[in-house]
């Protein structure tokens, strides 16, 4: 599997308290990684690295330093989305304001729109003034905005929580369908169901990792770390402690259904 993120032996500091030291850290391309941490861990220090907001000497892109790129041939393969303001009036400006940036004409811009509809039908809302939407509504646009680019790799910091479950789900077939890597900041452990990989930061440094029910089964260091599991997930471990179920599940339909065979 290739390496498309590579933190290698970073160094980055604030401060002696607030400080990435020897840091490492990979992501393989396809991956659907997702990282937690207590507040003030330093995840959103690590998307702005990933930006180039922050010096990043230490971060590699498919094997070479990200510095040693020139960052407007990144702009549109590294993506990260940050709850940023929107700034046009109509849905549809706002959703097509970056991908005409790609120079593309407006038959492909038509096209990557017809396939973004599959999945998110907002065609109907493409003459709304986006001040008038519910929250929800404007939190997915500003997602749609980023993820009509086809970035090859795509970062979020907290954003995708605010989405419904099936607009999540959603978000989530489109980027598998459209090969993406994802990294998926957030402090609920319900998003990493949707994942693969899990990390763990707290105070600058990985205290977990490894493939996401790996790191779940871990219950009492994430709970130690203020999190909650997610509740299928927490029953089945429980169950499974007590030899009353053999598999574990993410899905509260599949544990109940396991329990009544």
């Amino acid at each position: 599997m290739e390496k498309l993120i590579e933190f290698k032996k970073l160094y980055f500091a604030y401060d002696k308290d607030h400080a990435f030291e020897d840091f490492s850290m990979d992501i393989n391309s396809k991956d659907i990684v997702t990282l937690i941490g207590t507040p003030a861990s330093g995840k959103t220090t690590l998307l702005k690295l990933l930006c180039n907001r922050l010096p990043n000497e230490g971060l590699y892109y498919k094997g070479m330093k990200i510095s040693s790129y020139d960052p407007k041939d990144l702009r549109f393969e590294i993506v990260v989305i940050f709850d940023e303001p929107t700034t046009e009036d109509k849905v549809k400006d706002e959703i097509t304001k970056y991908v005409h940036k790609l120079q593309l004409t407006e038959d492909e811009i038509e096209k990557r729109l017809t396939d973004l509809n599959k999945y998110f039908p907002v065609k109907s809302m493409y003459d709304e003034k986006i001040s008038e939407l519910y929250e929800e509504q404007q939190d997915l646009i500003k997602i749609l905005r980023y993820l009509i680019i086809n970035p090859r790799f795509l970062a979020i910091d907290t954003l995708l929580t605010k989405l419904s479950t099936l607009d999540k789900r959603l978000f989530f077939e489109y980027i598998k369908k459209h090969d993406m890597t994802v990294l998926n900041v957030t402090t609920d452990l319900n998003d990493s169901l949707f994942g693969n990989k899990i990390y763990c930061l707290d105070n600058f440094t990985l205290f977990l990792e490894g493939s996401t029910f790996s790191v779940l089964k871990t219950d009492t260091v994430l709970k130690r770390h203020g999190f909650k599991l997610p509740l299928p997930v927490n029953l089945s471990i429980g169950l499974n402690n007590y030899d009353i179920l053999q598999k574990y599940y993410k899905e509260s339909d599949k544990l109940v259904n396991a329990l009544w065979k």
